[in-house]
């Protein structure tokens, strides 16, 4: 086989392309391993950074812990302090003849008043809330909006429908009636099927209003009554403890130990409001526990659990110190 002088001369630029494109490779990779050093190195730093937060992460727990468990013993401290305080100044009221605030005895009056509340939260547990009332309310609004929106519909649909009866077929009103009349089908076709499930969910609601109307005419007196009462024993417990803060008696044990041994500064009327729906509640559920505040916790009675943890949060988120 014999080549050409024109195929050597192909095959030997094609041999420095070759060898060129070599060249290049190498230095792409000598390039690319100098990255990738560089890259190591990063990383190698990176590492020693994630270390070193990693270490900083488990000092700043062990002083999280150290504070939790100093913390601990403030609290113990405290606690102690404050049971000391309040024995030291219940031995000097003791020894000076002064007694404690009779604040939750109750009398005639305020068992009254507090048999009439309970007797007006029965009640009232017999009826829809306000909000209950709105939302059956509001599924009758919903029905007449919905029936309002087929007429209307209907009404549009026929005008559209006696345009079409009445321009020639292709003419630009007969085109924008026929768009129209067809957007009002799909529109009407939409509600009608919204219509079984909104009416039924209306007659619901009518009737539990209905039901609700009947039973506010027989227990609404006895509601009215009970809010009145328990108005009148909110008012008379605030009264005396009013006149036992002012005249700096010695509180039972079971406020003291909730709420501290007197209001103090701008604090005042949270504590004052506090304490006086304390008191209302011991006096209304006859709680006669000389230590615990509140009593038992649960109740058959909802309206008594909802009054019970309302307090709850409320002497909790009081405790700033631990006592």
């Amino acid at each position: 086989m014999t080549y050409s002088v024109h195929d050597g001369q192909d095959l030997e630029r094609a041999l420095r392309t070759l060898r060129q494109r070599v060249g290049e490779l190498g230095d792409e990779i000598e390039e690319t391993q100098s990255r990738h050093r560089s890259l190591d190195a990063q990383v190698d730093g990176i590492d020693d950074r994630v270390g070193a937060l990693e270490r900083t992460q488990q000092e700043l727990e062990e002083t999280q812990e150290g504070l939790h468990e100093s913390m601990d013993s403030t609290a113990a401290a405290v606690r102690s302090l404050a049971a000391t305080v309040g024995w030291i100044e219940r031995r000097l009221h003791t020894e000076r003849d002064i007694p404690a605030a009779d604040v939750d005895t109750a009398d005639d009056v305020l068992r009254q008043l507090a048999t009439r509340a309970r007797q007006g939260q029965q009640s009232a547990a017999v009826l829809l809330d306000e909000s209950a009332r709105a939302r059956h309310q509001r599924q009758i609004d919903d029905l007449t909006r919905l029936e309002q929106q087929i007429r209307e519909t209907v009404a549009a649909a026929l005008q559209h429908s006696a345009t079409l009866a009445t321009t020639e077929p292709g003419s630009a009103g007969h085109v924008r009636a026929a768009t129209q009349y067809r957007a009002l089908a799909r529109a009407l076709a939409g509600y009608q099927g919204q219509l079984p499930a909104a009416r039924k969910a209306a007659e619901s609601a009518r009737q539990a209003l209905k039901i609700d109307d009947e039973h506010r005419q027989v227990h609404g007196p006895q509601v009215m009554t009970g809010e009145s009462a328990h108005t009148q024993l909110m008012t008379r417990v605030r009264d005396r403890l009013d006149t036992a803060v002012a005249d700096s008696a010695l509180l039972p044990a079971w406020l003291t130990l909730v709420l501290g041994h007197q209001p103090v500064g701008e604090d005042v009327d949270k504590w004052m409001n506090t304490a006086t729906s304390l008191l209302a509640y011991r006096v209304t559920y006859e709680v006669v526990d000389p230590v615990v505040a509140l009593g038992e916790p649960t109740h058959d009675d909802p309206r008594r659990e909802k009054w019970h943890r309302d307090l709850g949060r409320r002497l909790a988120s009081r405790r700033h110190w631990p006592i």
